[in-house]
């Protein structure tokens, strides 16, 4: 394995967040916990005040790395991107081949990657064929040291936050996993969405074991006999 492909596998995640795991146990309950996308309606969104959506793919829209949507959120999905005015953003912890493809998928929609290089925060935005970095500059960067940002990141979350230009108090994240899209909201600021994963059983077994091992974590972490902020 790559020193790049290293940074963005399961284990990737785990080592970037080994040394901060006390304050992300603190910070794995969302705003919300819904059991499926066709609860997020324009309701729910004109109630809640919401005027942006960061979006993670794999095991919220779409299963592992497939190319079309999950059929339940087909029309859930499609009618949030129709409500004028509502901002959307995706923000996914995926191989640099995944992120090229979601591009291509979404053409309307930005992804954003962010990268670490000497304590410094970089932004790069890819929007359908347009990427903001050359292929020579992003070649450039990785070899001077450039380390890909993952979930959960405050500062990569602010990334997306700052694409969609508006008010944080209006975002929200939704994703699949407490660990990285709910934990990487709260360090952030901004609220956010728990949908039920769908489509797990086609995640590697390897991501599946980390998902586990998610699950465990959420249950031991600090506050949890207390009752979980998903059910504000």
């Amino acid at each position: 394995m790559t020193r790049l492909a290293a940074r963005e596998s399961p284990l990737g995640t785990f080592t970037q967040s080994l040394g901060r795991l006390p304050t992300l146990l603190r910070s794995m309950d969302p705003t919300w916990s819904l059991h499926s996308l066709a609860q997020l309606d324009a309701a729910f969104v004109a109630h809640h005040r919401i005027t942006g959506f960061i979006w993670d793919i794999d095991g919220t829209l779409t299963a592992y790395h497939y190319r079309e949507l999950l059929p339940e959120a087909v029309g859930p999905f499609g009618a949030l991107r129709r409500i004028a005015g509502l901002g959307h953003v995706i923000l996914s912890n995926a191989p640099e081949w995944r992120v090229r493809e979601l591009a291509g998928m979404f053409p309307q929609l930005a992804v954003i990657r962010g990268y670490d290089q000497g304590g410094e925060v970089l932004s790069r935005r890819l929007l359908g064929d347009d990427d903001s970095w050359t292929a020579e500059e992003l070649a450039a960067r990785l070899a001077a040291g450039a380390v890909p940002l993952r979930k959960p990141s405050a500062e990569l979350v602010r990334l997306a936050i700052a694409e969609l230009g508006v008010d944080p108090s209006g975002v929200v994240m939704v994703g699949d996993q407490h660990f990285t899209d709910i934990a990487g909201a709260n360090l952030a600021g901004i609220r956010s969405i728990k949908l039920r994963n769908p489509a797990a059983s086609t995640f590697p077994r390897s991501i599946r074991v980390m998902q586990w091992i998610e699950a465990m974590l959420f249950r031991l972490r600090p506050g949890a006999l207390r009752g979980s902020a998903g059910s504000r």
